[in-house]
């Protein structure tokens, strides 16, 4: 065991870097299955809190690691000053490391009342926890461990029972159940039971995969689309630059005339690649007659190549006698119509509007000048195009499992996921993002086409395998045909129903750890336990 605080502290960091490794992109995905070894290490024997605060350095080492992207968008293109773009950054991961200490906290207060291995209970609090984090307080369920799993294809295919959730319990599961055998920390019947159970979950998750995956490869496709992904690759420091919208908007035009020329059915450009305000009707204040001009110039090359496009463009919008904005993606066909749009649902916290504006927005409005609340949208549209139907998300949308989930559960057969991100720079959040958006592939089993600013651009196969993707910060256009298959799934059928199980049992288990506390039982023939009471074991 560890004696000092040093010591522990040092195992807690450790544990942090190694479970920031496993994500893209350093990849390095076995890490994520032994991340969780020191950190449990530095726990034993302590007390709750300080289970708390070593679990709480864990995964503020960790998210340091993995979003220090943070400053880089902070810093070159919101203008803020290098140290101060830091103070974002590190709050952010703090918050996030909040949900790690929780999770562990949780764990180990059932444990110790109610007698009960660790290796049942954390796994459910973890999962519990990261439910909670892709939706309270704000939502931003950024890097939940099972995409750390996200390139071992085999594996990974029960996500369309349990969404990533049910990945990230077997990943602390298989951390605990490797920490309890090594160090011997529970007696020898509970590390039979849980080798058998871990050795149990594993074989079926493989088996079933690769049956899953090759059955999908020979499936016959109910139908196809022949797809244009058109990676502009304007810069992000003149993107919104009047000076630049002409320039802008014909490389979007020679590379769609180039696709249409190559027989593309349907051209798809990234969010907000229409850098001005296109409406669904041609109505438009004097002051944007330069926006109606575009809007004209745009139809008028769809009617001319007879190709549909689809692209994200920014609105203009009148909610509660106030005027704002929409992100918004609009399918408009060969003849030059408008069909359909789609409004951003999942806005991005501080980006596209401001959490609890009344108490953060004058700080924020200081340190960021020109962050505004847009409005988010409230329907989720589906758009029908030649046989197929597809189901829009627009830049960190495809984080949200059950946002996909909908759409699939509402007809769609191929996910779109158009994006910008140009504000990362070449940092780990485009790989990420791209990880995390191959999940929601596995769990719908629906094929993904990820159409990028600057890239990564992608086709993602409905076993999560990501094809043609294209380098960062390249121009060009990718052409390919994406074929989609009749196939459902547990997942898009019930939704979050694995991940809601475990925090009821959780909550059922607070309550009964609080009520009906049942002390320890250790017999003398038992390994030492693997948490302790009041630093002491119990006998």
């Amino acid at each position: 065991m560890p004696g000092n605080a040093s010591t522990r502290t040092a195992l807690a960091v450790a544990s942090g870097l190694m479970l920031a490794l496993s994500f893209p992109k350093f990849d390095l995905g076995f890490a994520a299955w032994i991340a969780f070894v020191p950190l449990l290490h530095a726990i034993e024997g302590q007390s709750t809190r300080r289970v708390f605060t070593y679990a709480w350095i864990q995964g503020f080492a960790c998210y340091v690691a993995s979003i220090y992207w943070v400053v880089i968008t902070l810093h070159n293109f919101a203008g803020v000053p290098l140290a101060l773009a830091v103070l974002p950054m590190l709050l952010l991961a703090a918050v996030m490391a909040l949900y790690t200490g929780a999770a562990f906290y949780t764990a180990e207060f059932i444990t110790r009342r109610l007698d009960l291995p660790i290796l049942f209970t954390l796994p459910l609090a973890w999962a519990a926890v990261e439910w909670i984090r892709t939706y309270f307080p704000i939502g931003f369920p950024w890097n939940l461990l099972g995409y750390a799993a996200y390139q071992n294809l085999n594996l990974i295919q029960f996500a369309e029972f349990t969404g990533v959730y049910g990945i990230s319990a077997l990943i602390v599961l298989f951390n605990t159940v490797i920490y309890v055998v090594l160090f011997r920390r529970e007696s020898t019947r509970i590390q039979l039971m849980g080798l058998g159970v871990l050795s149990g979950l594993l074989v079926v998750a493989w088996v079933f995969g690769t049956i899953r995956v090759k059955s999908l490869e020979q499936a016959a496709p109910a139908g196809s689309l022949k797809i244009a992904m058109v990676q502009g690759d304007i810069p992000q420091s003149i993107k919104w630059d009047p000076n630049f919208l002409s320039s802008s908007f014909d490389i979007y035009a020679e590379q769609s005339e180039r696709a249409a020329q190559m027989g593309a059915d349907l051209i798809v450009w990234p969010e907000a690649a229409a850098a001005f305000f296109f409406q669904p009707e041609d109505r438009y204040p004097a002051v944007f007659a330069k926006d109606e001009t575009y809007r004209a110039k745009l139809l008028t090359m769809a009617a001319q190549t007879h190709d549909a496009f689809l692209f994200g463009a920014p609105a203009l919008g009148v909610e509660d006698d106030h005027v704002g904005f929409y992100n918004r993606a609009y399918l408009v066909t060969g003849d030059g119509r408008v069909a359909a749009w789609y409004d951003k649902i999942n806005l991005v916290p501080f980006g596209e509007y401001v959490p609890l504006r009344g108490l953060l927005g004058g700080l924020v409005n200081r340190v960021v000048k020109g962050f505004g609340d847009m409005f988010p949208g409230r329907v989720q549209t589906i758009f029908d195009f030649k046989g197929a139907r597809l189901g829009i998300l627009i830049c960190y949308e495809s984080v949200f499992p059950d946002l996909a989930r909908r759409a699939v559960k509402s007809g769609a057969d191929i996910l779109v996921n158009i994006t910008n991100d140009a504000w990362y720079g070449d940092s780990s959040a485009p790989y990420q993002l791209l990880a995390m958006a191959a999940m929601r592939s596995v769990e719908t089993k629906a094929p993904m086409v990820r159409v990028a600013n600057t890239g990564i651009s992608a086709v993602i196969e409905p076993t999560g395998e990501i094809d043609d993707r294209t380098p960062l910060f390249k121009r060009g256009t990718e052409i390919e045909t994406v074929p989609f298959r009749p196939v459902s799934t547990v997942y898009v059928l019930v939704g979050d129903v694995f991940a809601i199980s475990c925090l009821i049992l959780v909550l059922i288990g607070l309550l009964a750890a609080f009520f009906y506390p049942r002390p320890r039982q250790t017999a003398p023939e038992e390994a030492e336990p693997l948490f302790h009471t009041n630093g002491t074991a119990a006998r």
